[in-house]
């Protein structure tokens, strides 16, 4: 089968999944990636043809910028003239089966050359395209709709994605297909037998992540503890108020902000971490996670994960059974999440031994490629 797949930009670093989902495509299928930009390509290697369109004015083509184009109205998300006159003869001289479209921005921009030559689309929704921050822009939602209608497969991460992309009466064609983690290569390592505990965090710095509610919630705990340390890898708009408030805390000593960090150093400093943390939420623009990557790597490396009851993260995390959940936004229950981990040795090892259990059971990289394979197959 000969597979276009289309996204913004291949690869950010925050989105291996969808290199992961492309070379699994391209073991047994002839695949072709298009984008606007290609980035960090000695990082992420596939065996793909690669096309690149004409970028957009004055615009990056990180995702991020995809809640821009929203606000700039439907026409935002449509393929230039020159654009789709390109992809029209590529997939014609290409003689393209299908189109896979990474995230609902580019499925709009993929609809209508697909429509005008019949070709069936698959589109995969990924998080902040399925959420209110995005789906609250009436354009956009329409825009969504159509490309539901057409596509004989969507692809969700988490099942509340049919609540916010009204897909119950599209159920069969609705794949629920979480990230998964490779178990090969994120492999459980003996902590450090020491009397520091060592709290880690990875992700980006927006508000979603809820990284200034985690240090506050930190500095309560050391006050009692002192050999306490909270590592913070990833960067972004609120890294001035996390900066601020270590200082404001006096938590220059206790709290690492590390910034981005390739992601061998990530996997080194997950080896060396006692407790992972990631304090997800819905933001007050209404974005949301999907099933975050690192939480499932977290645990497949048998790292106790204290997270939140937050979209997809239920699916992978049962409280007590293979982590700790907390609700969103609450301070003091996550403070008491993190304490009982400080304080208990064997509650750390049980967590993070069923942690792994769950991900080689059902949420395994080789897994996920599987069913991304029947889908295709089925078409």
């Amino acid at each position: 089968m000969n597979i276009l797949v289309f996204n913004q930009s291949f690869f950010p670093l925050s989105e291996t999944f969808v290199h992961r989902q492309v070379v699994g495509l391209s073991r047994y299928h002839d695949v072709t990636m298009l984008t606007y930009r290609y980035e960090n390509e000695d990082k992420f290697p596939v065996n793909a043809k690669k096309l690149t369109l004409a970028p957009y004015e004055g615009l990056p083509d990180k995702l991020i910028t995809k809640v821009l184009r929203v606000l700039a109205g439907k026409e935002a998300h449509r393929l230039s003239f020159q654009n789709r006159s390109r992809v029209s003869d590529l997939l014609q001289k290409g003689r393209i089966d299908v189109i896979h479209a990474h995230f609902g921005p580019s499925g709009i921009e993929m609809l209508p050359v697909a429509k005008k030559l019949g070709i069936p689309m698959v589109v995969s929704f990924h998080g902040i395209d399925a959420a209110p921050a995005m789906l609250n822009n009436r354009e956009y939602a329409d825009s969504i709709r159509e490309v539901i209608e057409y596509a004989k497969a969507v692809i969700i991460v988490s099942p509340h994605f049919i609540d916010t992309l009204n897909l119950s009466r599209f159920s069969s064609k609705v794949h629920l297909i979480p990230y998964g983690a490779d178990e090969q290569k994120f492999t459980p390592a003996e902590t450090p037998q020491r009397e520091q505990i060592v709290i880690q965090h990875v992700g980006r710095l927006v508000a979603k992540k809820g990284v200034p509610d985690l240090i506050t919630a930190f500095s309560t705990l050391c006050g009692r503890y002192d050999n306490l340390e909270l590592r913070i890898i990833g960067d972004g708009p609120e890294m001035p108020l996390c900066k601020d408030l270590v200082e404001r805390l006096n938590l220059g000593e206790k709290v690492s902000l590390l910034g981005s960090k390739p992601h061998g150093v990530v996997n080194e400093h997950m080896k060396d971490a006692d407790i992972y943390v990631l304090n997800s939420r819905t933001d007050h623009k209404g974005d949301m996670e999907g099933l975050p990557n690192s939480i499932l790597e977290a645990m497949s490396m048998e790292k106790p994960v204290v997270s939140t009851y937050h979209a997809g993260i239920p699916q992978a995390i049962q409280d007590g059974v293979n982590g700790l959940l907390v609700g969103e936004k609450d301070n003091e229950g996550l403070a008491v999440a993190l304490e009982m981990l400080i304080r208990d040795r064997d509650l750390r090892r049980r967590l993070g031994v069923a942690a792994r259990q769950t991900i080689v059971a059902h949420f395994s990289a080789n897994g996920m490629e599987t069913k991304i394979q029947s889908v295709f197959a089925g078409l």
